[in-house]
C-alpha cells in the first residue's frame, strides 16, 4: 500500500443513534492510529455525527453517493444522474483509493468505482443478502476488486466463509466506549432498547410489571439519547434486557455488562460469544414466557440479596472490558489489514 494511499469509509447521512454508525467512524479512527489515511465519506456537505464526541477526519463525495442512491433504489430515481452531478459537481474518490462499504448498500457496489479496490465492512451478516435478486448474476463478495471483507463476531464469520468459501474474511473485536465502565451502585431498575423487538417486550412487560415482586422496580427506555446519558442508566441499573435479534454482534448487551448489568434476554446469534450463563441468563430466541419467568427469578433473587446479582454483574463487566477494548481493537484490526492487503 502506498503511505499517501486514502482509505474511504462510506457513511450514511444519519445524525441519530445507530451503532453501526459509530463503528463506522471508529473504524477510521483506529486505522488512522495505526499508521494509515483514512476518512469518513458523506454524501452531504458540512455534515457530521454528533450524538457522540469525535474528531473524526470527513471527506465529501455528494457525487458518489448520488451513485449508491441510484443503485439502492434500482434505477428508479426521477431526476437524471448526470444532472444531479452538475447540480453537486463531479468529484470521485482517487482511482488508487481504497473504498470502504459498510453491507447495507447492495449486490453492485463494486461496480460504482471499477477502477478503485474496495473493502466490505459486515457489521451484520444477516443483512448481506438485503437488496440482492433472487437471481444474482454477480456479487461484490466475489469481485475481482475486493480485497476482502471485516466481521465483527465469530458467527458472521462462520457464516460469510459459508456463503462465499473463497471470501477473505478478517475478523475484529470492537472496542467498547470508554464511559461505559463498572458501576456496583444500582437502583431497582430494568434498563432496555425500545426499537429492539418492541413486541416481546410489551409482552413480558405486561405479564411481569403488576406482580408483587414489581412494585419498587422501574423499567427505563434507553432511545435516541446521547452515549453518555445511556453509559449513566446502564450504570444506575441492576437488569438489563436483551431483545437482541440475528445481530451481527449485539453490542448494547455487552455496553450493559461492561457498566454491571446483569443482562437476560436473546443472543441474536452474533451475542453467542458474549452471553454466558455465570453472569446472564440465555433466552431461547423469543420465548416470551421463558423471558418473564426468568427476570421474575432475577428479580426475587435480587429483592431477596442484591450481592448475588451485583457479583454477578461485576463478572460480566470484568469479561466485556478484558474482552472488548481498545488495545484488542487496534491489534486486531492491523493484523485485519495487513491480511487484505496482501490479499
Amino acid at each position: 500500500m502506498e503511505s499517501n494511499q486514502p482509505i474511504y469509509v462510506i457513511c450514511p447521512n444519519r445524525n441519530f443513534a445507530v451503532g453501526g454508525i459509530k463503528q463506522l467512524y471508529k473504524l477510521v479512527d483506529v486505522l488512522n492510529d495505526i499508521g494509515y489515511s483514512a476518512y469518513i465519506i458523506h454524501g452531504k456537505k458540512n455534515f457530521r455525527v454528533t450524538w457522540f464526541e469525535n474528531q473524526t477526519p470527513i471527506k465529501y463525495f455528494p457525487s458518489f453517493f448520488a451513485l449508491l442512491r441510484k443503485e439502492r433504489r434500482k434505477n428508479k430515481s426521477k431526476f437524471p444522474l448526470f444532472l444531479k452531478q452538475l447540480f453537486l459537481g463531479y468529484k470521485m474518490p482517487e482511482k488508487n483509493s481504497i473504498i470502504v462499504f459498510p453491507e447495507v448498500y447492495g449486490p453492485n457496489i463494486h461496480k460504482l468505482a471499477p477502477e478503485n479496490k474496495i473493502v466490505i465492512f459486515n457489521q451484520n451478516c444477516y443483512f448481506t443478502f438485503n437488496l440482492f435478486d433472487r437471481v444474482q448474476k454477480d456479487s461484490p463478495y466475489e469481485s475481482s476488486n475486493l480485497l476482502g471483507c471485516i466481521v465483527v463476531s465469530d458467527d458472521s464469520q462462520k457464516y460469510l466463509q459459508h456463503a462465499f468459501p473463497n471470501l477473505n474474511v478478517a475478523r475484529i473485536n470492537l472496542a467498547l466506549s470508554d464511559v461505559f465502565q463498572y458501576s456496583g451502585s444500582k437502583k431497582k431498575q430494568i434498563a432496555f432498547m425500545p426499537r429492539k423487538l418492541p413486541e416481546d417486550f410489551n409482552q413480558v412487560h405486561q405479564i411481569v410489571s403488576k406482580r408483587p415482586d414489581f412494585k419498587d422496580w422501574e423499567f427505563v427506555a434507553i432511545e435516541n439519547m446521547p452515549e453518555l446519558e445511556v453509559a449513566q442508566i446502564l450504570k444506575e441499573s441492576a437488569i438489563f434486557l436483551s431483545f437482541n435479534h440475528r445481530e451481527g454482534f449485539g453490542l448494547p448487551p455487552v455496553e450493559a455488562m461492561a457498566c454491571g448489568c446483569y443482562v437476560i434476554g436473546y443472543t441474536g446469534n452474533g451475542g453467542n460469544e458474549y452471553f454466558d450463563d455465570r453472569f446472564n441468563s440465555i433466552i431461547s430466541d423469543r420465548d416470551i414466557t421463558q423471558f418473564a419467568v426468568e427476570l421474575e427469578h432475577i428479580v426475587k433473587t435480587y429483592n431477596n440479596d442484591p450481592n448475588v446479582i451485583i457479583q454477578k454483574g461485576y463478572l460480566a463487566s470484568k469479561f466485556a472490558l478484558e474482552t472488548y477494548n481498545k488495545t484488542n481493537e487496534r491489534k486486531d484490526l492491523s493484523i485485519a489489514w495487513k491480511s487484505l492487503l496482501s490479499n
